[in-house]
């Protein structure tokens, strides 16, 4: 899990667009209402890897309305056998982070509305 934040920190926190918001601590993080309302604002969420099997920031990224960006290489999503995820998921391995920003800056409108139109769905 340190592992990835540090990619994120690394490769994505200082490129235009990009808020990155991240705690050290519990006490430290967003109001619950005011995260939703963050992430309802970006086109995309990334979920990194948590400590668990599972993050709970997935679903989190799924009521906001945002495109869930998983970054683990690992990483099985819930429901995956009674969904197709890949219509509302992106997963992108964590070996492959440095090419990740290029990736989502280049996918079309049309592409990210089909995404949250997929996500809205099936949650």
């Amino acid at each position: 899990a340190i592992k990835v934040r540090g990619a994120i920190k690394d490769h994505l926190s200082d490129l235009p667009g990009v808020t990155i918001y991240a705690s050290e601590t519990m006490t430290e993080l967003l109001p619950q209402p005011v995260l939703w309302q963050f992430m309802g604002d970006t086109k995309f969420c990334l979920v990194p890897r948590g400590r668990a099997a599972w993050s709970v920031r997935f679903f989190e990224t799924l009521w906001a309305g945002c495109v869930p960006v998983v970054l683990s290489d690992e990483y099985q999503l819930p429901f995956e056998e009674l969904f197709d995820v890949t219509e509302f998921v992106i997963k992108w391995p964590v070996s492959q982070i440095h090419t990740l920003y290029r990736y989502l800056s280049t996918l079309p409108d049309s592409v990210i509305e089909a995404y949250t139109a997929a996500a809205r769905r099936v949650r």
